[in-house]
C-alpha cells in the first residue's frame, strides 16, 4: 500500500525573493503559502501600503512525507533549503496553517505612530523641546515639515522624525 499521508515544511528562501519563489513552486504544482501583510512606508518621499511577507525568508509547503517530489524544492528558483533541525526538516503542525489561513493579514493593517496631515505634534529634543505644531508633510524617510506658531506667526519648520511625537 501506498503512503500518501501529507505534511507541512518550512522554506527558507533566498533573500527577498520570496515572491519568485512562490510563483515558481505553484508552477510546479506544490501547495504553498506565503502569508502577508499590508504595512504602510515611505517610498520616494511619499507614503505608500505596501504587502510585505508576514515571515520575510519563509515559505510553507504542503508535500508527501515519503519524500516524493522533495527533490525538486531545492532546485526551484528562489529557494535556499529546507528549515532543518538536526537535519531533518521540521515539520508544521497543520493547525498553524490553518490558523493562517483563518487570518486575512493583508487586512491587517500594522499600526504606525507616524503622524499624518493635521496631527499635532511635540517636540521632543533641540531647542524647540516641549513645543507643540501641526504636521503638515513627511520631507523624505528622516525628516518631516511641522507648522509652529512662533511670536504669534506660523512658521513651517523642518525636522527630524525622531524628534516628533504625536500627541
Amino acid at each position: 500500500m501506498i503512503d500518501c499521508e501529507t505534511g507541512w515544511y518550512l522554506i527558507h528562501s533566498k533573500p527577498r525573493q520570496e515572491f519568485r519563489a512562490e510563483e515558481h513552486l505553484k508552477n510546479q504544482k506544490i501547495s504553498c503559502v506565503l502569508p502577508l501583510i499590508e504595512v504602510e512606508k515611505i517610498i520616494r518621499g511619499k507614503r505608500q501600503k505596501v504587502s510585505e511577507p508576514l515571515f520575510p525568508g519563509y515559505l510553507f509547503v504542503e508535500l508527501q512525507t515519503d519524500g516524493q517530489d522533495w527533490s525538486k524544492i531545492r532546485s526551484t528558483r528562489g529557494v535556499r533549503d529546507f528549515v532543518r533541525f538536526g537535519g531533518v526538516p521540521g515539520r508544521v503542525p497543520p493547525a498553524v496553517l490553518e490558523h493562517l489561513k483563518l487570518i486575512d493579514t493583508t487586512q491587517t493593517k500594522l499600526e504606525t505612530n507616524a503622524p499624518i496631515t493635521g496631527d499635532k505634534v511635540v517636540i521632543t529634543d533641540g531647542p524647540f523641546k516641549d513645543l507643540e505644531g501641526v504636521f503638515k508633510i513627511s520631507n523624505g524617510e528622516e525628516r518631516s515639515i511641522v507648522l509652529l506658531t512662533i511670536l504669534g506667526k506660523v512658521t513651517e519648520m523642518e525636522l527630524e522624525n525622531t524628534k516628533l511625537k504625536k500627541v
